[in-house]
């Protein structure tokens, strides 16, 4: 009898395109919101997620390690990192835990 896998993270459906513009219009401006406060956690969340439904999972795990060097007890950013790592296949990313703690400002 053949097993058939089953994902446990399903690629996001397609989105119209007028959908997909509003949404990188939003990124941009989430981006420029954490120029002036890069510790700022919220946004940082919405960006990732943002990212992610976007299909960017790499860019998403760069900020979800961001919000987990502000908030290691994060448990959106923990499932983030889970479904991002997923994705990528990648088990873990030094580059953004490293590169993104310092653009977190003084702890």
């Amino acid at each position: 009898m053949a097993v058939k896998a089953e994902r446990s993270v399903e690629p996001p459906a397609p989105m119209p395109s007028a959908l997909s513009e509003e949404w990188i219009a939003r990124i941009g401006r989430l981006q420029d919101a954490l120029v002036v406060c890069p510790a700022d956690i919220l946004v940082r969340c919405e960006l990732a997620t943002l990212l992610e439904k976007l299909e960017h999972p790499e860019e998403a795990l760069c900020n979800w390690y961001a919000v987990l060097a502000c908030d290691p007890n994060s448990l959106k950013a923990r499932e983030g990192v889970a479904r991002c790592r997923q994705r990528t296949g990648r088990p873990r990313s030094p580059f953004c835990e490293r590169d993104h703690a310092h653009d977190l400002g003084p702890s």
